[in-house]
């Protein structure tokens, strides 16, 4: 933890806590200083939690997109494929990738959250069948970037959609762990599949990606659709998000 003293006011995110080690709905923790972030001056408490792991994880996807004409001093970005768009983190990218200035197309199984995404930021909402059934070894390039929270089949064609030169940042699996691709999108196009371990990042980008949350993220929206639960609430929730029936993100109130 670099800069912080005491009760300052920190964030903690992966590391596996509340997965290997204990304390993850806890009032109070005790835990490795070495796994805690300083808050920025423009975030608080309840906004940094509101984002949480999801909030965090979708900055980091954001930032891999970017990296294609900054990092990698590729041509500029403009298309943005983002799958998932309903949930925690498909939400809070399509937000940041529209704040960065692309065009954002949000890739949704749930018809009726068409108004929902484009309050977000999102241009364009496709179904997710778009991309079921077979795929050629490359198709007509489409995407700049991907930010693919679902992961399984719907990758192959994804990859090849991509245009040359673009970046994939995946961090999910909930459509499958597996996929069944070629390499032609990444030695004919130079795509790059980029992926995004958010609990196991560094503390410098954690401290980067915290410290640029507020210039891009509308916490006025992000509230609008985070849900505060109780103990009881929680243990509602859990079979709605294993089912892919709950949407956007929930925050623990452990004194409710």
């Amino acid at each position: 933890m670099i800069n912080s003293k005491k009760d300052d006011n920190v964030i903690l995110t992966g590391f596996r806590v509340g997965e290997s080690y204990f304390g993850g709905f806890s009032q109070y923790a005790k835990v490795d200083s070495n796994f805690l972030v300083k808050m920025p001056k423009d975030l608080d408490n309840k906004k940094s939690m509101m984002l949480g792991t999801a909030g965090f994880t979708a900055l980091l996807c954001s930032f891999a997109v970017k990296a294609k004409e900054e990092l990698l001093l590729g041509t500029k970005v403009k298309d943005v494929l983002v799958t998932g768009a309903t949930g925690g983190v498909g939400s809070v990218a399509i937000m940041v990738l529209s704040k960065m200035g692309y065009d954002v197309h949000a890739v949704t199984g749930k018809k009726d959250k068409t108004d929902y995404l484009k309050d977000l930021g999102a241009k364009n909402i496709i179904d997710r069948k778009e991309f079921e059934g077979e795929s050629k070894l490359l198709e007509k390039g489409i995407w700049d970037g991907v930010v693919d929270t679902v992961g399984g089949p719907a990758l192959t064609k994804i990859f090849a959609q991509t245009k040359p030169g673009g970046i994939v940042a995946a961090c999910g699996n909930a459509g499958g762990n597996k996929i069944n691709t070629t390499v032609m999108p990444f030695i004919i196009r130079g795509v790059k599949l980029w992926g995004i371990d958010s609990s196991g990042s560094s503390l410098k980008r954690r401290e980067f990606v915290w410290g640029q949350a507020a210039k891009l993220v509308d916490f006025t929206k992000v509230h609008g659709f985070t849900k505060e639960l109780s103990f009881n609430e929680l243990l509602e929730t859990y079979p709605k998000l294993i089912k892919g029936e709950f949407s956007g993100r929930a925050i623990l109130n452990t004194n409710k």
